[in-house]
């Protein structure tokens, strides 16, 4: 285990001196504290649309940062040779593919708590009826969201290049995102064959949009049960796995 946190904490290392995440973190700063400042006559709906919209800010700015930084990995190993030195020492490639992912995870993780603290002391200073259980939730939901994003972005780094890893996990994400609850009564209204394309997608992709408890936790809408906490655990270690199994076993064959 030794080698594979080691090749996670030079992962971290790199996101602190990466300047996208500065620049990142004073854009939702200034957001959040422009949006704080604004007044809608004692609006709390208003204010709690505000709030979502700075949510809804840290999870994309969050999700970017971790699938460019998970996307990159191998290439930039691969193109600066430093892969097979790497490899050259006492370290099995699943080994190095378990530390690359490891390391974008905890990277995202930083970025995330660093924009999500932000977050919690402007909504509760703007709307401090905000629920603590819910808060937590929602952080763990989209770490484990975090985990499945890692892991695809990881696995793909294997089989595409930089761009077009980072083009297609983007797009996946936020498509499945957007329209993946809609895609079986999509598949029920149209032809047999538009629904087999249709169902297929929607039983083969994971479910981003599960992990996603925004608008429960800054309307208040109470929150999750135990179960279904458990459920989304297991959920997403499920896809994890595969992915990272798919990434071995494309990394496995590759010559370096």
């Amino acid at each position: 285990m030794g080698p594979v946190l080691a090749i996670a904490k030079l992962l971290i290392k790199e996101v602190v001196r990466k300047k996208d995440f500065y620049v990142a973190l004073i854009l939702l700063a200034v957001v959040l504290v422009y949006a704080s400042r604004m007044q809608f006559y004692h609006v709390e709906n208003i204010v709690r649309y505000l709030l979502e919209i700075g949510l809804s800010l840290i999870f994309v700015l969050t999700i970017i940062l971790t699938v460019s930084l998970a996307a990159r990995q191998v290439p930039s190993e691969l193109q600066n040779r430093t892969c097979q030195v790497l490899l050259a020492k006492p370290i099995s490639r699943a080994q190095f593919l378990l530390g690359k992912f490891l390391g974008a995870c905890f990277a995202g993780a930083v970025v995330f708590f660093t924009f999500y603290l932000i977050f919690l002391v402007v909504a509760w200073t703007k709307a401090g009826s905000l629920s603590p259980v819910l808060a937590l939730e929602t952080a763990y939901l989209f770490l484990l969201n975090l985990l499945v994003i890692s892991s695809m972005a990881s696995a793909l780094s294997y089989f595409l290049t930089l761009s077009a890893n980072v083009t297609v996990t983007l797009i996946v994400y936020f498509l499945i995102s957007l329209y993946g609850a809609v895609l079986k009564q999509y598949a029920d209204t149209h032809s047999w064959f538009t629904a087999i394309v249709a169902k297929a997608i929607y039983y083969a992709f994971p479910h981003f949009e599960f992990f996603d408890l925004r608008q429960r936790f800054i309307h208040g809408w109470g929150p999750v049960s135990f179960k279904l906490l458990v459920f989304l655990t297991a959920y997403s270690g499920l896809y994890s796995s595969i992915f990272l199994l798919l990434g071995w076993m494309g990394f496995r064959k590759r010559t370096l």
